[in-house]
């Protein structure tokens, strides 16, 4: 794989603690609510996506994902120490993405159903041109100025993502001084993740309503 490919990493391996259930299988319209923000990013520019699970089916994946030739760009990798926290989910996704000697990453949530393809898209336009001219490491998504999922990654910033443990994320990275940017979107609809049944329930109204 070329040195100027991003490879996306989509975290799909956390327990669903406040759900009490998987929640990248509930049902939401015509797939599993964990397809969503992948159909976008296997719709985008991103060369690949490598899926963290906590176990080796991802058994939500849904079955059209398989049988498109087009969305076979995505590979899934097993994290059974998943359980200890997000960090171990993506040290396992920038090991993997390593391996296939990527120049950058996008780091992706799979409890995200309403990221789409566009936001993706801008994010990798805005970090391939300011990467280049100004040498920026990260390219965050944000809302009002506050950086938030998806964000890119430079390989400059592997060895830190390395180092992160237990239930940190990568925000604390892009909260220091390595240069880069955010990318504000207006919508807040599209950070919109889904942690408990209220959420959910929330979801499938306005998903009910915006289409009557």
């Amino acid at each position: 794989m070329r040195k100027n490919n991003i490879i996306g990493i989509y975290l799909a391996a956390g327990q669903s603690t406040r759900m009490e259930s998987n929640k990248l299988r509930l049902p939401l319209g015509p797939m599993r609510l964990g397809n969503y923000a992948l159909a976008a990013a296997l719709d985008s520019g991103l060369d690949h996506i490598l899926i963290v699970s906590g176990d080796a089916e991802a058994d939500w994946v849904d079955h059209s994902f398989y049988e498109n030739p087009i969305h076979r760009r995505w590979s899934v990798i097993n994290c059974p120490d998943a359980h200890l926290g997000q960090a171990y989910s993506l040290r396992s996704g920038i090991r993997a993405a390593m391996l296939m000697e990527t120049a950058a990453v996008m780091i992706l949530l799979a409890d995200q159903p309403l990221i789409t393809t566009e936001m993706i898209n801008t994010l990798l336009e805005r970090y391939q041109t300011d990467q280049v001219q100004k040498h920026f490491y990260y390219a965050a998504a944000g809302l009002n100025g506050l950086a938030r999922p998806p964000v890119i990654f430079h390989e400059q910033m592997f060895p830190e993502l390395l180092q992160l443990q237990g239930d940190t994320g990568a925000r604390q990275l892009i909260r220091k001084d390595s240069p880069g940017i955010c990318v504000d979107f207006k919508n807040p609809d599209l950070f919109m993740d889904v942690d408990t049944e209220e959420d959910y329930t929330f979801l499938l109204r306005k998903m009910f309503f915006s289409k009557s």
